[in-house]
């Protein structure tokens, strides 16, 4: 009895899992995609679609690797908005993840953007609140300070952060602060800044400096 195998055509498995992704089926999106992938395991368009529906699903391994494929995928044929826009979505999935937002700040260095790179560290930091994350945090708002040395939230929420670490944190925060009072003019952020001293180090003569600050 003759079987006929049935012809693979990328366009129209291409089209059938957008339209399941489009409609809510997940895992029949996910399916549609992966066929394609078992026949070009390179496609980074594929890739960048199916991430966020294998990090919907919880299957963390895979998600990454298809983010991670995107990303070089894109950046590889110069589309570098796209790549940062792929990890940045898998920053989302996965915040802990230091590499996925030093990555998108270092492209926005090369592109001679600081600017959105400093953004991008701060929103990852932003989700690292928990006790757990703070070393991870730390991380981040040190990056900040390699581009821009005196950003002064960042550099007061890293001091706040170092003071938790025992004496050499402090001692490290203390520096920090130090080092911002040479340009600090400004009466709010001396007021703001006398306030993390006083914090990190109480005393009769802090406590006067931030009352007095101006």
């Amino acid at each position: 009895m003759l079987r006929w195998k049935k012809i693979y055509d990328r366009a129209t498995v291409l089209d059938q899992a957008d339209r399941a992704r489009g409609r809510g089926s997940v895992r029949k999106a996910i399916r549609g995609y992966k066929t394609i992938l078992q026949h070009d395991p390179a496609d980074h368009h594929v890739h960048a679609r199916v991430a966020p529906l294998l990090a919907k699903t919880r299957k963390w391994d895979e998600a990454r690797k298809s983010f991670d494929a995107a990303g070089e995928g894109f950046l590889k044929q110069g589309f570098a908005e796209k790549a940062i826009a792929v990890w940045t979505a898998a920053a989302q999935h996965f915040p802990a993840d230091v590499e996925y937002w030093e990555r998108i700040a270092n492209e926005q260095v090369r592109r001679g953007k600081r600017v959105d790179a400093v953004k991008a560290l701060l929103q990852g930091r932003e989700q690292l609140r928990g006790r757990k994350q703070r070393e991870t945090a730390v991380v981040l708002l040190r990056q900040v300070l390699a581009i821009d040395a005196f950003h002064f939230e960042a550099t007061l929420d890293l001091c706040r952060l170092l003071s938790k670490e025992g004496p050499s944190g402090k001692a490290e925060a203390e520096r920090l602060l130090r080092c911002l009072e040479r340009w600090v003019t400004h009466k709010t952020l001396r007021r703001k800044l006398r306030l993390a001293q006083l914090k990190l180090a109480p005393s009769f003569q802090r406590a006067m400096a931030w009352a007095t600050a101006s």
